[in-house]
């Protein structure tokens, strides 16, 4: 049976199982893409169904998955999801979940959180600009070097703060681990999110 999904998280999918963009798609079935640098011997599986990254090795060498990852406990710590359906995304503090709707929802809930136990965090991360953007910032035309970004893409965070909304799952994982850091928060300890994913894990 072919799977359907939006451009938008087949993006989120592809960015999660390849980072670094060094690697090959090909596809298996209707509904499972292969990705691996060599396209021969992949080192993932996208599972289009499901929405899901998990590691070629847990599948039976045509892209299907073997019966233990359809169990959800097994598979939360074999493969991630890197786009989730709605309420499915979340993050984890000290012990306490939270979920929420999509991605940008789980980023200022993030942000907001690490904030809420570390204050000082957000001033923090609004120094980091890696390339040409910062996450938060006092003022928005701040978050982007290109002015018709910020107008586009900038929200209220809280109070005197904005923060940038047009973020991937692995941008959006990546800008949650910087805050964790300003906060000295020990990521995948004391901060986990529904997001973790490393295609080294594979």
């Amino acid at each position: 049976m072919a799977s359907f999904v939006r451009a938008s998280k087949l993006v989120d999918l592809l960015t999660a199982a390849d980072p670094k963009k060094s690697m090959y798609v090909r596809v298996l079935s209707s509904n499972r893409l292969a990705v691996g640098i060599d396209p021969i011997k992949p080192s993932a599986v996208i599972d289009l169904s499901e929405e899901a990254v998990v590691p070629y090795a847990d599948t039976n060498g045509n892209g299907q998955r073997d019966i233990l990852r359809t169990n959800p406990d097994v598979r939360e710590t074999a493969g991630i999801r890197a786009s989730r359906r709605g309420g499915d995304y979340w993050f984890e503090i000290r012990g306490r979940r939270t979920a929420y709707h999509s991605l940008k929802e789980l980023l200022s809930g993030g942000l907001l959180a690490v904030e809420s136990v570390k204050s000082g965090t957000l001033e923090k991360l609004s120094h980091v600009k890696p390339r040409s953007r910062r996450i938060v910032a006092r003022d928005p035309k701040l978050l982007f070097d290109k002015v018709h970004l910020a107008k586009d893409y900038a929200e209220k965070l809280t109070d005197g703060w904005f923060y940038g909304t047009n973020n991937s799952a692995n941008e959006t994982n990546t800008w949650l681990e910087r805050a964790c850091i300003a906060a000295g928060l020990k990521w995948g300890e004391e901060f986990k999110t529904s997001l973790t994913f490393r295609i080294e894990d594979l």
